[in-house]
């Protein structure tokens, strides 16, 4: 009769490693314990499953018609037992899957299109839904918020993680013949004095803009505010409205009679990053999907900043009124790119 009672886990493991080596020397090196530590294992299992289980043959250990029948089962049930530590190997081309992103206005607009085409034909069985970025966004992924989070944003919670994608300059955008423009150039007089547009773009960048103003003694006149992207461009290429933006926004734009001109004032760079829950740290499908992003991300940014003509501004150097710029603060250090978890198995012989 089987005591079920004095049978665990450890127990399992030393029938095994008895099957498989014939010896108890050589069972106890294969799970790192005294021979005599397996030699009371071995008692043990006799009384368990009121059986001698293996006799002296020769040299070795002989397994009885009963523990015979035990390796088979007692291999699978090993093997289902390590799955759960050690997940499968992860292939995004076979891998079904189903993420909620938030995604700032910006960075929507600007770098995610041409990287979620790519990303969708290696793993054609994932399935994504693009939401807004909205106030709060970061604090609601502990809950049922977005699986990711690709935005500006200057703080977040101690249980999120991030991951910077690229740093972006903060330029001005004006039609080309703009009566603010000297020599195609903007004086800081003229940047205050224009009345100007502004875009909802994650968190704070605009308070970021009137916060520097502040230090300088100076503000700006922010007449309209949107969220919609093609109406901001037609506004501005219309009209003497001036757009203060990363320069990534303002050049995917791509509009003609826009002007993109530096900011008359020094100003930290923004920061695009990827934010997720400790929930998902360790989930390998996660895992691919931020490394494929922030990858496809960073490639994109890099191939069009190189693609762009460089400003000199080395003459805000001399501005009179320039003071130290604030200390960047980001919400967490930049996570080096991980791979798929990789585990120790669960038992020396799968590993």
């Amino acid at each position: 009769m089987l005591v079920t009672h004095q049978l665990d886990l450890n127990l399992l493991l030393s029938l095994h490693a008895l099957l498989t080596h014939g010896s108890v020397t050589r069972a106890a090196e294969t799970l790192g314990v005294t021979q005599s530590a397996m030699s009371r294992s071995l008692g043990r299992l006799r009384e368990a499953f009121d059986d001698p289980l293996f006799v002296r043959a020769a040299n070795k250990l002989a397994p009885t018609p009963r523990a015979e029948a035990l390796r088979e089962p007692l291999t699978t049930i090993l093997r289902q037992i390590d799955q759960l530590v050690v997940p499968e190997d992860f292939c995004p081309a076979t891998a079904r899957a189903r993420y909620r992103i938030a995604c700032s206005g910006s960075a929507e607009h600007a770098l995610l299109p041409a990287v979620l085409g790519t990303l969708l034909y290696e793993a054609p069985q994932f399935e994504l839904e693009i939401v807004p970025w909205e106030a709060h966004i970061l604090e609601a992924m502990s809950d049922d918020g977005p699986d990711l989070a690709l935005g500006l944003a200057f703080d977040a919670p101690a249980d999120v993680y991030q991951r910077v994608v690229c740093r972006d300059r903060v330029m001005c955008a004006l039609r080309a013949n703009h009566p603010a423009l000297r020599d195609g150039e903007l004086s800081l007089d003229a940047y205050c004095a224009t009345s100007q547009l502004q875009l909802r773009l994650g968190q704070e960048l605009g308070q970021m803009v009137d916060n520097r103003l502040a230090t300088l003694g100076r503000e700006r006149r922010v007449k309209l505010q949107l969220s919609q992207y093609a109406a901001a461009f037609d506004l501005v290429s219309e009209s003497d409205l001036l757009l203060t933006a990363p320069e990534l926004v303002l050049r995917a734009a791509g509009r003609r009679g826009l002007k993109v001109v530096p900011l008359p004032f020094d100003l930290p760079q923004v920061t695009l990053s990827l934010y997720w829950h400790a929930r998902r740290h360790h989930d390998p499908a996660h895992i691919w999907l931020r490394n494929a992003l922030c990858d496809g991300l960073k490639a994109e940014f890099e191939a069009r900043r190189d693609a762009w003509a460089v400003d000199d501004l080395s003459r805000l150097q001399s501005l009179p009124q320039m003071r130290p710029l604030p200390v960047e603060k980001y919400a967490r250090p930049q996570e080096e790119p991980r791979c798929y978890p990789r585990l120790t198995s669960f038992y020396p012989v799968y590993r």
